[in-house]
């Protein structure tokens, strides 16, 4: 552990977007009286010059520094660290407990570009190779479609089924979900829809498709083995003892994910 200025610690790009934790006056004149704050956790940003540091805990600690105008702060270099470990520790120490899947996406994306398989790389940020492969779908989505996500204007169950549809349409659908206040089942059936036209060549979904009533318990049933299998499940029941069980998947990715849940191995 080290002192070094305040100036070459920089905020870290993978920090979910919130404001900062800026501290209190009674926090700045404690610091100021004793002269020092607590460490900061920090790893190394390659750049030509001085050597910066990237903030991965103690974030507060440095702008109670800066507040207090303290000329240096105590650094713990951790190293080598991948992004996806240093986003776990940032959204720790931020107590944000709702990662932003388009960033996870993101990383994923990076650590299959060095040759890591998604499943490993969607190890790294606490993912399951289903959940992974879902988040790697997300970045083919419009990029506003992506601000919304990032921003939690939409939420990842609705956007996924508007992968594959055109911009306009995302775009559309987006809007729709928010006025009409549609639920992840109906905006699945307007993107089918869309996906799928009819005879006339048309989306056909001028209107929000109508579900039938469903039973109350095969609802929930349904839901908890989606959660168990980590994408959607539909049941169907004739109520005379025979019926269907739907486990959908988008990509082959997603299925190995399905059937390791499900015990089957090569």
């Amino acid at each position: 552990m080290r002192c070094v200025p305040l100036d070459l610690l920089h905020i870290s790009p993978l920090r979910p977007s919130a404001p900062l934790p800026w501290p209190p006056a009674s926090a700045v004149a404690l610091a100021r009286s004793v002269g020092f704050v607590d460490p900061v956790t920090v790893r190394p940003i390659a750049k030509t010059g001085p050597q910066c540091y990237e903030i991965l805990t103690g974030l507060k600690h440095w702008l109670l520094a800066q507040r207090a105008q303290l000329p240096t702060i105590a650094i713990q270099v951790r190293e080598p660290l991948s992004d996806a470990q240093a986003h776990q520790l940032i959204l720790l120490d931020s107590g944000d407990a709702v990662a932003n899947p388009i960033a996870e996406a993101q990383m994923i994306q990076a650590e299959v570009a060095q040759g890591k398989s998604i499943t490993a790389a969607g190890r790294a940020l606490g993912l399951s190779r289903t959940e992974a492969s879902h988040r790697l779908r997300l970045l083919q989505l419009a990029p506003s479609v992506q601000a919304r996500i990032t921003a939690g204007q939409l939420e990842m169950g609705k956007a996924r089924p508007l992968v594959g549809l055109p911009a306009s349409v995302q775009l559309e659908l987006v809007q729709r979900l928010a006025w009409e206040k549609l639920n992840t089942r109906q905006v699945e059936a307007l993107a089918k829809a869309y996906k799928h036209p009819g005879k006339n060549g048309s989306a056909h979904a001028e209107a929000t498709p109508s579900l039938p009533a469903k039973d109350p318990d095969l609802v929930r049933l349904e839901s908890e083995l989606a959660e168990r299998l980590g994408t959607r499940v539909t049941l169907a029941y004739g109520g005379q003892g025979r019926g269907q069980l739907v486990i959908d998947f988008d990509t082959l990715e997603i299925l190995d994910g399905v059937l390791e849940r499900l015990g089957y191995g090569p």
